[in-house]
């Protein structure tokens, strides 16, 4: 393996906690991180997007809607139920050799695995990750009325060490794949590419690295002092310098990162509004763009203004997420066409919360993407920031992408998401919710989870102990084979040192409790080994638990007599 790619893996590794797995499965997991979170910002979980050995030529999978990570068919269903009719669907798909050369046998296996994905009717592997994205994929195929462009695109990647020189075997073959593709019918945009050493280190580099652009401005005006605000700017920019400086990737594609805050993804084109905004940009009223849309608010930490040149760093657009879409879609025609934005600097977590919910309060917003801005994620980070210098020191990642640039390891790192399964495991008795059902998840428990009068112990207490499981599994403590049980783990950790009550979120029980676990759970040593060396043993006397067996409520029941 190439030194430099060598060491960022190893950075990957242990960042991760996956010490424990041979390093041909760390160079794929590590790949299919890199380029996943280069498409995608939102949070996902490595073991439901890696595949094991039965992985018919493909390393990494992934059935993205809405920018999101679908975990489970059952959530992919739970998000068609709905009134939308314009989910973007995007289905990925990442082979990683650590060879320093491009195999065309290699690649050609990689090929044929997704064309068989795509075709087969009876298709059948025996690795769960895949069998699962091909049950998601059939539901995306029998909704596709509400899937955008009325197909789900595809991108796949074929990764290796080497440097890609475009021998022409490798050419022809990729030009055959996309037409075979194109062929099926099946997908709106197809994307496939070699991904080389530069480019692989180019993607995981920018998993960490803080995003910088520059932005010329037509005419600037700086607003007067705002308390909490650092500066501020009203901005006229051109529309293709805001799309091409701003939201396009080096590879061409939409800086998806930036609207990590915008509560409201992409609508679409049928959107009422965004048809309109289409329409005044193809009519001859474009060059009044600028008084007909209300424009694009941006927040950063960092702001610096040289003559008229607005320099930003680790930039949020925070409103304007639809106008920027139809911008970047149409970044073609846009020629002289002007737009207003709105530049504040700010450092504060709570004034960039308040802009959050002001520029995204005028049309309807579902609550549960409001969930960061509640008072108990607050007291809940606020209560994560006393542990610091602790050995289990955990941080609460109240907006996504926080902690990036500050070496602080993803296994330290919790999302809101992540933080909510976690609770919902082991103190509302739900593993199968956290692990399938995300979204039912939201839907039965976000007001007992998110109470202003639950205990913010009891997320420290529910997450430390996952960290403490993932640690155990990365030193091989505990077997590999146990990372799908780790939903379960947590309320039988509960159950072991606490008793077989649950305590309701807002009592002095679960204050107790949450001590307890956090005394075990909190530290290196044999207390912790001994409580998940017991919950291997329960494990083990289910006997053969499938995924379908394991996805239902009843199996909780039957683990908690065992303790």
């Amino acid at each position: 393996m190439h030194r430099i790619v060598k060491a960022h893996l190893e950075s990957f590794v242990k960042s991760f906690g996956l010490e424990a797995e041979d390093e041909a499965l760390q160079f794929e997991k590590f790949a299919t991180y890199c380029v996943l979170s280069s498409r995608f910002s939102a949070t996902f979980d490595l073991d439901d997007v890696s595949t094991g050995p039965g992985d018919e030529g493909i390393d990494g999978i992934a059935v993205v809607i809405d920018e999101v990570v679908t975990p489970s068919v059952e959530d992919a269903q739970a998000i068609f139920a709905s009134q939308r009719r314009n989910h973007d669907v995007d289905v990925l798909f990442v082979q990683a050799k650590r060879s320093e050369s491009f195999d065309l046998g290699d690649f050609l296996k990689f090929k044929e695995g997704i064309l068989r994905f795509a075709t087969q009717t009876s298709y059948g592997p025996t690795d769960e990750v895949l069998l699962s994205a091909r049950q998601m994929f059939d539901v995306v195929l029998k909704e596709v009325p509400k899937v955008r462009n009325g197909k789900p695109s595809l991108t796949a990647r074929f990764v290796t060490n080497g440097q890609y020189q475009k021998p022409a075997a490798l050419e022809t073959a990729l030009t055959d794949f996309k037409a075979q593709l194109d062929a099926l019918g099946l997908f709106h945009d197809i994307d496939v590419r070699f991904v080389d050493r530069d480019e692989l280190t180019r993607l995981w580099v920018g998993t960490y690295s803080g995003i910088n652009a520059s932005m010329p401005a037509f005419s600037i005006a700086a607003l007067p002092n705002i308390a909490g605000i650092d500066e501020a700017y009203l901005a006229v920019v051109r529309a293709s310098d805001f799309v091409n400086n701003l939201l396009v990737t080096e590879d061409g594609n939409l800086r998806t990162q930036v609207f990590e805050e915008n509560v409201r993804s992409f609508l679409g084109h049928d959107n009422p509004v965004n048809q309109s905004i289409a329409a005044t940009l193809a009519s001859g009223a474009a060059s009044r763009f600028p008084v007909l849309n209300n424009g694009i608010t941006i927040v950063s930490p960092d702001v610096k203004l040289q003559g008229t040149t607005l320099h930003l760093t680790n930039y949020q657009i925070v409103n304007g997420c639809q106008t920027s879409n139809v911008l970047f879609e149409n970044r073609d025609a846009l020629g002289d066409v002007m737009v207003n934005i709105k530049v504040v600097k700010t450092q504060l977590e709570d004034v960039f919360s308040e802009l959050v919910r002001a520029t995204n309060s005028q049309t309807k917003v579902e609550d549960t993407q409001f969930l960061s801005l509640r008072p108990i994620i607050k007291r809940v980070e606020q209560y994560f920031n006393t542990y610091e210098g602790a050995d289990s020191r955990l941080y609460l990642e109240r907006r996504d992408r926080q902690y990036v640039g500050q070496d602080i390891p993803a296994t330290r790192v919790f999302s809101l998401h992540n933080a909510a399964k976690c609770v919902a495991a082991m103190f509302c008795n739900r593993p199968e919710l956290a692990a399938r059902y995300p979204k039912q998840m939201y839907g039965e428990l976000t007001e007992t989870i998110f109470a202003d009068s639950t205990r913010e112990v009891a997320f420290y207490a529910a997450c430390v102990t996952l960290y403490r499981f993932n640690l155990l599994v990365s030193n091989s403590t505990v077997p590999q084979n146990m990372k799908r049980f780790k939903w379960h783990m947590l309320p039988l950790v509960r159950a072991i040192l606490c008793g077989p009550s649950v305590p309701l979120l807002n009592s002095r029980q679960l204050q107790q409790a949450s001590d307890r676990i956090i005394e075990v759970m909190g530290q290196h040593g044999q207390p912790a080994t001994d409580v998940f060396d017991k919950i291997v043993d329960i494990c083990h006397r289910l006997g053969d638990v499938s995924s379908d067996r394991l996805k239902r409520q009843a199996i909780l029941g039957e683990m908690l007599a065992l303790v």
